[in-house]
């Protein structure tokens, strides 16, 4: 057994030094380091147990210890406020406990970093957005309203989400007996889930944020997402006046496969951001749900919204501006304003 994990030690110092160079590039707390050092504790400590056993036990001794503290604060710093909540649609029910293991604000832009390098985003959108990210990572952890509130991305990135579990984060919830506006965020491919949610939520205080995780790959037009989208869906309009469905990347395209479904006529409106498909172009000509497309000019990802075939359709808003896959964050004053006077006319 030791010479098996003394291999495993070895083999793990590559990934450690990538981590290293993960956290270098993309952390914004300092949980981000604990936990690379109680990662450098366990891989050293693993690999010095056939050569070095005492100096084995000590280092895996102290990896031990440091961990059971980081997971000690992080349950005690993390918990549901007034304003928010990491629940399971639709029983309703508290989150998965894993969402306060792992801080957002660290794993966002380290994950986002990495799918740059390894071809899932470009990597030169990930080098502009990633400055706008930790910016408002940074803002949001200082957020004491919506900071405390676990994220779903530790649950997605296990796969602990299910059509009939939805791990989801409900922001600006109404008080008992009311009903306000309500937005479902669909996130993308990749892991920003609470960092967009909270940026709608502080926008938008009168409206309850609901955002549902389907997997990292964000493929709502798998039939357990959309079945999971129906659940959410119901779920809101229970608690809410009216509902407006946002989609980002992979989640936009989501949002285009339902215009023809069941969630047609309970949704008031649809923005999608860098989540535009042409395929689907003559379902949004036909449709009768206002729409509104925001991209960024130099997004290579998703193709420019064709205006010809669209005289008279004044429901359908076409917005270009500076900025590429990523123009949420590059453009955020300008997103938000947009998507809230959307809300707010329809």
């Amino acid at each position: 057994m030791a010479s098996f994990l003394s291999i495993l030690g070895l083999l793990g110092m590559p990934v450690g030094v990538y981590l290293i160079t993960l956290c270098a590039r993309g952390a914004t707390t300092p949980w981000a380091w604990a936990w690379m050092v109680v990662y450098v504790l366990f891989d050293l400590g693993c690999f010095s147990l056939v050569g070095s056993p005492r100096r084995a036990r000590i280092m895996l001794g102290i990896g031990a210890a440091l961990l059971a503290a980081i997971i000690g604060l992080r349950h005690v710093k993390n918990f549901p406020t007034a304003m928010g909540a990491n629940v399971r649609l639709p029983a309703n029910t508290s989150g998965s406990w894993i969402g306060k293991l792992a801080e957002e604000a660290d794993l966002g832009p380290m994950m986002v970093t990495a799918f740059g390098d390894f071809g899932a985003f470009r990597r030169e959108d990930v080098s502009r957005a990633r400055p706008y990210m930790k910016q408002d990572y940074r803002r949001m952890r200082a957020d004491l309203d919506f900071s405390p509130v676990p994220s779903t991305l530790g649950a997605n990135i296990l796969g602990m989400t299910s059509p009939a579990a939805i791990e989801t984060l409900v922001f600006n919830p109404p008080p008992e007996g009311r009903a306000a506006r309500a937005i479902i965020y669909m996130h993308g491919a990749g892991p920003l889930y609470k960092l967009p949610c909270w940026m709608l939520a502080r926008r938008m205080p009168d409206a309850m944020i609901v955002c549902p995780t389907v997997g990292l790959r964000g493929e709502w037009a798998h039939p357990d997402a959309a079945a999971a989208f129906q659940t959410v869906l119901s779920w809101t309009r229970e608690r809410s006046s009216a509902v407006y469905a946002i989609g980002w990347g992979t989640g936009g395209h989501g949002l285009l496969r339902l215009l023809n479904g069941n969630a047609l006529g309970h949704v008031s409106g649809m923005v999608l951001v860098s989540g535009y498909d042409e395929n689907y172009f003559d379902d949004v000509r036909r449709s009768g749900i206002p729409i509104l497309i925001l991209r960024g000019e130099q997004d290579n990802r998703t193709p420019a919204f064709r205006v010809e075939g669209l005289a008279g359709l004044d429901r359908v808003r076409n917005l270009e501006m500076p900025g590429d896959y990523f123009v949420f964050y590059e453009q955020e004053d300008v997103v938000l304003e947009e998507i809230d006077s959307f809300c707010g006319a329809h």
